[in-house]
């Protein structure tokens, strides 16, 4: 063993250096003292865009329309609610209980006083219309012919003899 320093010959431990950095990334990450049961669930959610409205659905099974709430303040859609679920067969009963949340940033276009919401089939659709000055509106273009004189799309161009 001549010419090895002696530090090389101590062998370091690959799961010790793991061990110790996952110890100094844990007291970085606030530990939560919520279970599983008290952590809000968050629904699966789909969000699409019409002229008219946006339409936000939520897939919620097993929750009934009188556990869900649902709130806009300040452009903030929020929808809580509580999960009451049992379901029985085969000998088995799965219960599943607790809070769901979901929200989102609405557009600064939307009509909060006209929402409507429906739950079916364990799908909520919220329909949000559009205020009026949001909407989109199509403008016709029309041709000049000369001046004062316009042909809009389809007329017969007068027959020049």
């Amino acid at each position: 063993m001549h010419g090895v320093e002696p530090s090389a010959m101590l062998r370091r431990d690959p799961f010790a250096d793991v061990q110790e950095l996952l110890s100094r990334i844990g007291w970085l990450i606030p530990s939560s003292t919520e279970t599983e049961m008290e952590r809000p669930w968050v629904p699966v959610a789909e969000i699409d865009e019409s002229d008219e409205a946006y339409m936000i659905k939520l897939e919620l099974p097993g929750v009934a329309p009188s556990d869900i709430e649902i709130g806009i303040t300040d452009r903030e859609l929020c929808i809580t609610g509580e999960v009451h679920e049992e379901e029985g067969g085969g000998g088995a009963l799965r219960v599943r209980m607790g809070r769901l949340h979901y929200h989102t940033s609405l557009p600064s276009d939307v009509n909060e006083s006209n929402v409507e919401a429906s739950l079916e089939d364990g799908v909520l659709t919220v329909r949000i219309p559009k205020a009026a000055q949001g909407r989109t509106r199509r403008v016709e273009v029309t041709e000049a012919r000369g001046k004062g004189q316009r042909r809009s799309k389809g007329s017969i161009p007068p027959n020049s003899s």
